[in-house]
């Protein structure tokens, strides 16, 4: 199970084991996973490796004895200067002895699990109760705009577009969040204020209106007040360092937005099975004709039929991986635009979450305590 994880798509090099806690990195020189030595830096080696492998945050972290066996550079210690967010933890360690003879144990928060049994999208069918426990609406003035993704107890993450200038008044957002109503109809529901909106500052439609770019079309948001998760309000995952997406690859993409291009919003969260398609064909001269940049991809069907819609902007676009024991929901896209909604050769286009990490990462912990709506540019990993 170990090593197929160090071999795949996504070339995790890191673990922490259910187990035991114990925080492992694989040696890919020895080919073998080696425990971490506690040093004064553990709480930043707990947070950094947790969004690593895409759990947003650490919740904790403890030292314990390392095991008897081990033999002369049967570990890894870190190299305190180099250890930055944004950067793999890979390139902090080094093989050690660990002569103090303690090691780290990390809990991540969890995430893009459905706790309950399993049972603007077109073509797409009603989504059960607590089957996205991620997908929340978001309101200005009480009408629902856009869809996001809960990703901790205190952040929702959706679209830039979602924030024109008309709508920067922070006091008129809500997030409504728990049901698969977009009204607060049902028994599950919590409305949390927002105290905070961060989007990409080089969303190039906000610096002037007539450019065709929709890059970086990415924003985080931060609630008054930190979510109780329950059976029907759970973040997702993030995509691991280093994720790279597959052709083909299914995914699912959630919302209420219009039920096709003319129509009415859906009163009931739909959902939608769509596959991933490659940038080459994507781009295509009879598709979207070079449009589709690095920071996006597509997912829909030749033929149309199936896609995201006006209302659905800002929500997720999730796939379940193996990458553990636990079957986990990562967000790999946000919806972000198209042409039409389920037309032949124009899929939806979605922001390539996996290219945002070091600039999700920032964004929370530069503006946890900043009241109000802010832009922020690329961050700038070392």
């Amino acid at each position: 199970v170990y090593l197929s994880i160090y071999l795949s798509i996504y070339l995790s090099v890191l673990q922490v084991s259910a187990a035991d806690q114990r925080l492992r990195v694989f040696d890919s020189t020895q080919r073998r996973w080696k425990h971490v030595c506690s040093s004064s830096t553990n709480q930043l080696i707990a947070n950094i490796s947790c969004e690593e492998m895409g759990f947003v945050r650490a919740v904790n972290f403890s030292v314990t004895c390392a095991p008897d066996n081990s033999g002369d550079k049967d570990f890894f210690c870190v190299k305190e200067s180099e250890l930055t967010y944004g950067k793999k933890i890979k390139t902090a360690l080094y093989p050690c002895k660990c002569d103090k003879g303690q090691i780290i144990e990390v809990i991540c928060q969890d995430c893009g699990r459905r706790m309950l049994p399993e049972e603007r999208i077109v073509g797409g069918v009603d989504a059960r109760q607590g089957s996205w426990p991620w997908q929340v609406s978001l309101q200005y003035d009480g009408v629902h705009q856009c869809g996001g993704s809960i990703i901790s107890d205190r952040w929702i993450i959706s679209a830039a577009h979602c924030f024109p200038e008309r709508y920067r008044h922070v006091s008129r957002w809500r997030v409504l969040m728990g049901t698969i109503y977009n009204t607060p109809i049902s028994k599950n529901v919590v409305i949390v204020e927002v105290k905070t909106v961060v989007y990409h500052s080089s969303y190039l439609p906000f610096v002037d209106a007539n450019i065709d770019d929709n890059s970086r079309d990415i924003a985080v948001l931060a609630l008054t007040k930190p979510l109780q998760f329950t059976d029907y309000i759970q973040p997702v995952c993030l995509p691991t360092y280093g994720h790279r997406l597959a052709d083909g690859q299914m995914g699912t993409v959630t919302g209420w937005g219009n039920m096709e291009y003319y129509g009415t919003q859906a009163n009931i969260l739909q959902e939608a099975h769509v596959p991933i398609i490659s940038d080459a064909v994507c781009n295509g001269p009879d598709y979207y004709d070079n449009q589709v940049t690095t920071t996006m991809f597509c997912a829909g069907y030749e033929k149309g039929g199936t896609d995201s819609c006006q209302g659905d902007s800002g929500g997720p676009f999730v796939a379940s991986d193996v990458l553990s024991k636990t079957s986990r929901y990562r967000l790999l896209g946000v919806v972000s635009w198209g042409t039409g909604c389920a037309m032949a050769k124009k899929p939806g286009v979605y922001t390539r979450v996996s290219r945002f990490l070091p600039w999700i990462s920032t964004a929370m912990r530069m503006y946890e305590n900043s009241p109000g709506v802010h832009k922020m540019a690329r961050a700038v990993t070392p």
